[in-house]
């Protein structure tokens, strides 16, 4: 009898093989594989847009995580076993961020509501989507899965491009979602402005636009296999990461492109892709000004780095570490730097923009994390180094993301949960290659146990053989 790992129905064999891997191996009916991957679609929509709704306190897409996890264990147990062995790194990651936190906190007298509300926000839903999105992405696959990622932060973009062209019913959609960080949009420049898309805030649409770019990427690198050659679809992937990062008139993504074209270039050793970078970097430095004096007279903000925002960076780096230094343990899960700044201000307020550290987080997400956690973080650090290491084959397509976050306040376990969507779908990629070298493994060793047939001696049939 047949065990049913599904609502639909039971895994059937892999393609082109006479025999099934056993358990999570095994590859889903068609029909489990498309509810796999709407809930995984619907699940990361509401992520990024379901940021105000709350039942009671509680984040709508904080329930809506818990019971499609409830959910995918029950209809996929085997799955659900499997992907919680292969995620103990992560899940350990997070618990010991949690347990840590908590006492940083304590030390600092947080109240213990405030604590409590943190842990359930940030480490459970983290947990609780990292089991969630890898189980779908297992069931609906990886290629799946990546689309799925591409398509609903492609939305949320093209929604962005509509509000940037002050399309009413772009803003209306938006704001029906909750209350937007600044109502001061229109009437601004063309490329002033900060479309949101369905996220809560620029910042968040750029960080989330990294990410897909990432998913696409990763995933069509572990699908085609060890290559030497570039992927001929990384050009246009990285071009409209930009020209969204544009429309949403965030730099740090545009900064993050550069470099990974650079370190992409080199890694492949295709020059190709350098004189691409170059000639792409004089285009642009000559045809850009031309550009703009036809749309507007001044220089739009994603190519200023004259302004309070660009400015008050090194000022919040500063002001960081200066905070990290007078406390080592860290300050606990209720950080918060803009109501510490009085008995620095006499060492600030001569520097640039310094009224961004009363207002304003530190716009760095490492040392946010270290003046969270403190310096108690670094024990941790064996287990960040295992799961770098594990994960060394994609870490290049994080560049984008990793230099954006760098810049802004956003991060694993820190203001993003996108990011295990994207992690999902590229440990199902790897997974996918696992199962099918497991199949081609036991196919072959099925083929070598059958019962050989007597040879004939010398082209004499055994008859003859025993005859003599």
């Amino acid at each position: 009898m047949t065990r049913s790992a599904s609502p639909v129905g039971a895994y059937g064999r892999p393609r082109h093989y006479g025999i099934a891997a056993p358990g999570p191996n095994r590859r889903a009916g068609s029909g489990s594989r498309t509810i796999a991957v709407l809930a995984f679609a619907a699940l990361l929509a509401a992520t990024i847009a379901l940021n105000s709704f709350r039942i009671g306190g509680v984040p709508i897409r904080s329930i809506v995580t818990v019971g499609v996890l409830v959910l995918a264990i029950h209809f996929y147990f085997d799955v659900a076993k499997d992907v919680f062995e292969k995620n103990l790194l992560l899940l350990a990651l997070a618990a010991g961020l949690a347990v840590l936190g908590v006492f940083v906190s304590l030390v600092n007298g947080a109240p213990p509501f405030a604590i409590f509300r943190s842990v359930t926000e940030v480490h459970l839903q983290a947990a609780a989507t990292i089991m969630v999105a890898a189980i779908l992405a297992r069931v609906a696959g990886a290629r799946a899965s990546a689309l799925a990622i591409v398509a609903v932060i492609g939305v949320s973009a093209c929604v962005a491009v509509a509000q940037m062209m002050d399309i009413h019913s772009a803003w209306a959609l938006r704001r029906a979602l909750g209350p937007l960080p600044t109502e001061a949009i229109e009437g601004l420049n063309l490329l002033e402005r900060r479309p949101v898309g369905l996220s809560f805030s620029p910042i968040q649409l750029s960080t989330h636009l990294c990410l897909a770019f990432a998913a696409f990427v990763a995933v069509r690198s572990k699908l085609r296999g060890p290559t030497d050659g570039a992927d001929p679809l990384v050009i246009p992937a990285l071009l409209a990461l930009i020209a969204a990062a544009i429309v949403c008139a965030t730099r740090s993504p545009i900064l993050g492109a550069l470099v990974f074209m650079a370190a992409y270039a080199v890694q492949r050793r295709t020059t190709w892709l350098l004189l691409f970078l170059v000639l792409a970097a004089l285009a642009l430095y000559f045809v850009w000004p031309l550009l703009m004096g036809l749309v507007e007279t001044t220089a739009p903000r994603v190519v200023r780095t004259d302004d309070n925002s660009s400015a008050a960076r090194w000022t919040l780096v500063y002001y960081g570490l200066r905070l990290f230094g007078d406390n080592p343990l860290g300050y606990g899960l209720t950080f918060a730097p803009m109501t510490l700044w009085q008995s620095y201000w006499p060492d600030l307020y001569m520097m640039q923009a310094p009224r961004g550290t009363r207002e304003n987080d530190l716009h760095n997400y490492f040392i946010n994390m270290l003046n969270i956690y403190g310096i108690g973080i670094l024990l941790l650090s064996p287990l960040v180094a295992r799961l770098l290491w594990h994960s060394k084959a994609s870490l290049i397509f994080f560049v984008p993301y990793l230099v954006h976050i760098i810049f802004h306040n956003s991060g694993p376990f820190y203001n993003d949960n996108v990011i295990w969507f994207v992690i999902a779908a590229i440990a199902a990629a790897n997974h996918g290659r696992e199962a099918h070298s497991y199949s081609t493994r036991e196919l072959i060793g099925s083929r070598n146990s059958r019962p050989r047939q007597m040879r004939p001696a010398y082209g004499r049939t055994p008859a003859q053989t025993v005859a003599d």
